[in-house]
């Protein structure tokens, strides 16, 4: 067998095998018999037509199974001889027109090559070293978060629209004296201070009680999203049904229970609450060093041509993400247009280049496999949510899928420190708010 290379424009390249008659010859029988014992022709039992009569019939059958064969036999070593780098599956060509039994057969493989970087220094990153704890008042501020998930609102005689109460009110909307769409409603609760509305709506309401009903005047905005109201002066009509004030919970064995400690021991609850923050916290600061790593790697390098196979992947990864987030706010197909390649090739593009980089920071690092400690701390990011995280852990090592994936994790992780090692210049201490708040910004 013969191989040979042209380089192409960017990494593509052909590689032209020619592979030697005497194997095409052996190629062929054993194609030749493989369609002669299944080959049906009328006049002739199975297995028992005359040869010269099977090839004029069946020539192009035993021809596509004789390619296929050498094809098969031959593709994996032409690759490997090469010394080429190929990406993705080989686009193979054949001349049929030029086969002969008994003569050498030549096709050619369209491949893309792996691009070849050199590491620029890492110390030009200057990242820092995100530091962050959880403290005691993080503990206790989230303790008011929950109490609030869990408030009741009451309604009392005599009390007044003011911050943090709810006013349940009818109201009636009108722009040049007609009623508009949407614009009408009964029983609905405004929280104040946290339900938007139109600018002036809700501080016209505050100061009045239940049973009082008035007029107000207001302005929708210029970038209203219903155009027909761009802009337009409105009256609306307000009747106030009643006036709640929030009620909070007690910090007690029967809120503790709500949450899952079933002695309802609040000093449980809150040990809980710890271990769960730092979880949280422990994550966070790892996917924010990840995407700050990312984007300096990003602005470092600039852009270069990565394999198309390459970006197709990262393309249907971001599709299917986007498919799991459609999914959670319940909707059951993805839109035409978040379907498209377009919307996602450029972060696709960037996504496969920093996948080239971080590849190449492995090889040097020599880094060719998770280490176990980074498995264990993937596994452990997930395992603290459930009850029994030991079970959990062991669960997953059994699953193939379920911990390959996180051996791609721990692997990412691993090359990740090694770059930190010598990129982090000092720390930067965040909160422990600043950062889980920055995170749900981000995303």
């Amino acid at each position: 067998m013969q191989v040979s290379i042209e380089t192409k424009e960017g990494l593509n390249r052909v590689i032209t095998v020619t592979v030697p008659a005497d194997e095409v010859q052996k190629a062929y029988a054993t194609s030749f018999n493989k369609i002669a014992k299944r080959a049906k022709l009328d006049g002739f039992r199975k297995g028992h037509i005359p040869p010269a009569i099977l090839e004029k019939n069946f020539g192009a059958n035993i021809m596509m199974d004789c390619y296929e064969t050498i094809i098969d036999q031959t593709i994996d070593d032409a690759i490997e001889e090469s010394k080429l780098h190929v990406v993705g599956r080989p686009s193979v060509n054949i001349d049929g027109a030029a086969f002969k039994k008994d003569a050498d057969f030549v096709y050619t493989a369209a491949v893309e090559v792996m691009c070849e970087i050199e590491l620029k220094p890492y110390e030009e990153l200057k990242l820092k070293h995100i530091k962050s704890e959880v403290t005691d008042a993080d503990v206790d501020h989230m303790v008011e978060v929950l109490r609030e998930q869990q408030v009741k609102f009451q309604t009392e005689e005599g009390l007044e629209v003011a911050d943090g109460n709810t006013a349940v009110i009818n109201f009636l909307g009108r722009v040049n004296g007609e009623e508009f769409e949407g614009g009408k409603a009964e029983n609905f609760s405004l929280v104040v201070g946290k339900t938007q509305m139109i600018e002036g709506f809700t501080e016209q309401i505050i100061g009045h009680k239940a049973g009082d009903s008035f007029t107000i005047a207001v302005k929708f905005p210029e970038n209203y999203q219903h155009k027909e109201l761009a802009g337009k002066d409105a009256e609306f009509d307000i009747t106030v049904n009643a006036v709640q004030k929030p009620v909070l919970p007690e910090v007690n064995a029967d809120f503790v229970k709500l949450y899952g400690v079933k002695d309802g021991s609040v000093e449980t609850f809150k040990a809980d609450l710890r271990r769960n923050m730092e979880r949280e916290l422990a994550r966070a600061i790892r996917n924010q060093t990840r995407d700050n790593l990312f984007a300096a790697l990003v602005k470092q390098y600039g852009e270069f041509d990565v394999p198309s196979a390459m970006v197709k992947l990262e393309i249907a990864r971001l599709r299917h993400n986007m498919t799991q987030q459609m999914t959670m706010y319940g909707m059951k197909e993805l839109p035409e247009a978040f379907k498209k390649d377009d919307l996602y090739k450029d972060e696709a593009a960037k996504d496969a280049r920093i996948g080239v980089i971080l590849r190449k920071a492995a090889e040097v690092a020599g880094i060719k496999e998770p280490s176990e400690a980074s498995v264990n701390a993937e596994l452990d990011l997930i395992a603290g949510a459930y009850e029994d995280p030991e079970e959990f852990k062991a669960e997953v090592r059994k699953n193939k899928t379920q911990f390959a994936n996180i051996q791609e994790l721990a692997f990412e992780r691993d090359v990740i420190d090694a770059i930190m090692a010598k990129a982090a210049d000092g720390d930067e201490a965040v909160s422990f708010d600043d950062l889980i708040n920055k995170r749900a910004a981000q995303h």
